[in-house]
C-alpha cells in the first residue's frame, strides 16, 4: 500500500533506489477500473487521481523515449530495453524480415547468453507475425553465434538501436472510437499523431506543426488540425472514459512539449483545469484560490533539459567520459553507478579516496536499510506482532493488516526505537575524519609528511524551470 503524499516524492525515492538520475524519462503508471492505462501527474498527491482501492499498484513505465545515444547511464538504458521488449511482444512494433532476424538474434543474447542449441529461442514470429522458414532460423543461429561473449549491456545498446529506427518506437497508444463507431490505436510520438486501426495499419498521421489545438470535453478529445488548403477540421476521438480522455490530452500536450519544446515555460507549468465548484469560487473569491485545481500538465524539462541536467549530474559525481562511453554502441557501457564508476578507475585515485569512496558507499547502504521499504521516506519505526518483522514506519504499518514479509496476520504494531539516520551518518564521517587524519608521530622520529590528492570540487547546481 503506499502513503498518501507528493506523487513526484514517490517516483524520485524510487529512481534513487535504482541509481537513475534521467528520471524524467519515467513515470507511474496503473490501470484505472475500466482497464485504462493512466499516469499519475507528479504535480497532485496520489489520493486525488486514484481509485479508493487496495493495495495500490503501481508500475515505474518509460514516458518519454529518446534515442539510445541520449541515454547515459546503463540502468536506464536497461529499462528502456525492457519496456520495448514488452511493446515488441504486445505487437506495438513491427519490421522487416531483415530486421527481425538481427533483432531476434539480439534479444537471443541479452536473455540466454551466448548460443546454445539446447536453449536457442528467439522471437521472429513475435516479430513479424509469421512462422520463420528454415533458412531464416539458419539465419538467426549464424547472427547469434556472431554475438559470442558480447556482454548484455553492449547487446542491448544495439537491439535500443535498431528498435529505434522503427516507425513507432516510442509512441504511447490510446484506444478510441472515431464518431462512426469505429474502433482505432491513437499513437501519441515525438513526431504527431499516428490514428491506425486495430491491428496497427495506419490511417492517417497529424505532424504537431498542423495542429492547431486540442481540447477534451468529458469522454472526447477534439483535434482541431490545418488542412493543405489552409482550411480547418476538427477530429473526433471518443474514449472509454473521462480520465482516458484526459490520457489522451494529456500524452498530446506533455509529448509537444517534451519533444519540440526547448524549455517549459512558466505559463505552460501553470496550466490547470477547475471543477465546477472551484470554477464558481474563482469568479467570485480570487483568481490564485487552490479550490477545486486539478493540473494537467506535467512534466518538469524537456528532452534538451533532461540530457543536459543528467550530464552534468553525473559529472559532477565524477563520470567525466560521458561523450566517449556514451558513443561507443555500447562496447564499453558505463557502469552501475557513478561510484562504481570512479573505484574502477584506481589508476587516477590514491588510496585515501578510495577508502573514503568505499566508506560512502556503505554511509549510503546503512541509510536505505534503516528507510522505511514502503513509503521509502520515513525511518523504520515499527514491528509487527506477533511475527517481529521491521521493515516500514509506523504510519505505514497501521494501515497494513498482514505483514508484507511473511504474510501472517497483525494483531498489533509495536513502536521501536532503532539507530537513526542521522547518528549512523554522524558516527560514519567521524570514523572517516578520523581515518584520513594525520596520525601523530613519536617525539623521536621525523613526522612523515602527509600524502594528500588533488580534486577539484564542483558546486551542485539546482536548475529551475
Amino acid at each position: 500500500m503506499l502513503q498518501q503524499g507528493s506523487t513526484l516524492r514517490k517516483l524520485q525515492n524510487v529512481c534513487r533506489k535504482l541509481g537513475i538520475i534521467e528520471a524524467d524519462y519515467f513515470g507511474l503508471q496503473f490501470t484505472g477500473s475500466k482497464g485504462e492505462n493512466l499516469w499519475l501527474n507528479l504535480r497532485n498527491r496520489i489520493c486525488q487521481q486514484m481509485d479508493n482501492v487496495t493495495p495500490c499498484r503501481l508500475r515505474l513505465r518509460v514516458k518519454f523515449f529518446v534515442e539510445p545515444h541520449l541515454i547515459l547511464q546503463e540502468q536506464t538504458r536497461h529499462l528502456f530495453f525492457m519496456h520495448v521488449k514488452e511493446d515488441l511482444h504486445h505487437g506495438h512494433l513491427r519490421m522487416g524480415s531483415e530486421q527481425a532476424e538481427e533483432l531476434s538474434s539480439l534479444l537471443a543474447q541479452a536473455e540466454l547468453g551466448d548460443y546454445n542449441q539446447n536453449t536457442a529461442q528467439y522471437w521472429y514470429s513475435e516479430l513479424c507475425g509469421e512462422e520463420p522458414s528454415t533458412a531464416i532460423i539458419n539465419s538467426i543461429t549464424s547472427r547469434h553465434k556472431a554475438l559470442e561473449g558480447m556482454s548484455q549491456g553492449s547487446v542491448e545498446y544495439q537491439a535500443l538501436q535498431l528498435v529505434s529506427s522503427l516507425e513507432h518506437y516510442g509512441v504511447e497508444w490510446h484506444w478510441a472510437r472515431d464518431p462512426h463507431g469505429q474502433r482505432l490505436a491513437i499513437g501519441v510520438g515525438p513526431e504527431g499523431i499516428a490514428i491506425c486501426k486495430e491491428d496497427f495499419s495506419l490511417v492517417n498521421r497529424i505532424s504537431y506543426p498542423i495542429i492547431q489545438i486540442a481540447t477534451q470535453s468529458g469522454k472526447s478529445v477534439y483535434l482541431t488540425v490545418t488542412k493543405d488548403t489552409n482550411d480547418s477540421v476538427v477530429l473526433l476521438f471518443k474514449l472509454i472514459s473521462n480520465r482516458a480522455a484526459s490520457g489522451l490530452y494529456r500524452a498530446i500536450t506533455e509529448t509537444h512539449a517534451f519533444y519540440r519544446c526547448d524549455t517549459v515555460t512558466n505559463a505552460v507549468m501553470m496550466q490547470y483545469s477547475r471543477d465546477f465548484k472551484g470554477h464558481l469560487a474563482s469568479l467570485f473569491l480570487n483568481e490564485n484560490i487552490n479550490l477545486g485545481k486539478k493540473y494537467v500538465f506535467d512534466i518538469r524539462r524537456t528532452s534538451k533539459e533532461v540530457y543536459d541536467h543528467a550530464r552534468r549530474a553525473l559529472y559532477n559525481s565524477g563520470v567525466v567520459d560521458l561523450v566517449s562511453r556514451s558513443g561507443s554502441g555500447g562496447r564499453s557501457s558505463p557502469s552501475r553507478s557513478p561510484s562504481r564508476d570512479n573505484q574502477q578507475d584506481e589508476g587516477l585515485d590514491c588510496g585515501s579516496c578510495q577508502q573514503s569512496r568505499a566508506l560512502q558507499e556503505r554511509l549510503q547502504k546503512l541509510r536505505e536499510a534503516l528507510l522505511c521499504m514502503l513509503c521509502c521516506e520515513e525511518e523504520i519505526d515499527a514491528a509487527f506482532c506477533p511475527c517481529g518483522h521491521m521493515v516500514c514506519c509506523q504510519t505505514c504499518a497501521n494501515q497494513l493488516q498482514l505483514c508484507p514479509v511473511c504474510r501472517s496476520e497483525v494483531e498489533h504494531v509495536q513502536h521501536v526505537y532503532l539507530p537513526t539516520c542521522t547518528s549512523l551518518l554522524n558516527m560514519t564521517l567521524t570514523d572517516n575524519h578520523q581515518h584520513h587524519s594525520s596520525v601523530p608521530a613519536p617525539i623521536h622520529r621525523e613526522p612523515a609528511s602527509p600524502h594528500t590528492c588533488s580534486a577539484t570540487e564542483y558546486e551542485q547546481k539546482i536548475y529551475h524551470t
